[in-house]
């Protein structure tokens, strides 16, 4: 009698380890319902997906021109050499952030990139334009990219002898509605100016306050790097 007790209870035993294999199991699928794919390790991101539409639209004044050289050796050629994509320069001399948003449409929303780089604010600051009015043009340009899926990049208003002051402050402005927006920031200061905002030797044309061409060429490597 007492070994069929032992029996039975082994037999009870067996079935509840049983059942317990079965619910672990169960629950494991169910915390893994997307079979077949294997979750990212704790800390690592799974990668961003790669970006279907690579042309970029570069638009400005002077400095996406590329005075006084000529386009073909303005930084958005240099970029569009370096990356291996199309790159559209639509730079033009002598512009505000007014003079981008009236030909917006004509000459970004129309080429159909991925992206647009705006880069512009020393007409403005030249041309003694308020911050607010700066600011209202910025902000145009960035929400007309934006609703027509065109991902917008700010580049900062370089360093220029006699208007430091509004370019500081453009500049400052333009860092901080990007952090708030999330929008990536170009800053070409970084590469061809010291910490005193003189430029670097060698990458200052004969044109003053305008880089050389060995300056632009810096200038297109840089962007080809961020956007790596």
């Amino acid at each position: 009698m007492r070994t069929y007790r032992i029996e039975i209870r082994l037999i009870q035993l067996s079935v509840f380890l049983s059942v317990l294999v079965v619910i672990a199991g169960f629950l494991g699928l169910w915390d893994n319902k997307d079979q077949g794919q294997a979750a990212a390790p704790p800390g690592q991101e799974e990668p961003a997906p790669a970006l279907e539409n690579t042309k970029i639209v570069a638009i400005g004044d002077s400095f996406t021109f590329g005075y006084p050289g000529n386009t073909e050796n303005s930084w958005p050629a240099v970029l569009g050499q370096t990356s291996q994509i199309e790159v559209v320069n639509k730079g033009l001399k002598s512009q505000t952030a007014q003079d981008l948003y009236s030909r917006f449409d004509a000459d970004v929303l129309a080429e159909k990139p991925g992206r647009v780089i705006i880069f512009v604010g020393n007409g403005d600051a030249i041309k003694e334009v308020p911050l607010e009015t700066f600011q209202q043009h910025i902000k145009a340009m960035v929400e007309k990219a934006e609703s027509n899926h065109i991902i917008p990049i700010i580049a900062l208003p370089l360093p220029y002898t006699g208007v430091q002051n509004t370019i500081k402050e453009f500049r400052e402005w333009e860092s901080s509605y990007a952090k708030e927006k999330n929008i990536l920031v170009l800053d070409f200061a970084t590469v061809l100016m010291d910490a005193d905002n003189v430029y670097l030797e060698g990458l200052l044309s004969k044109e003053a306050n305008y880089p050389s061409k060995e300056g632009y060429k810096l200038m297109g490597e840089y962007v080809s790097r961020i956007l790596d």
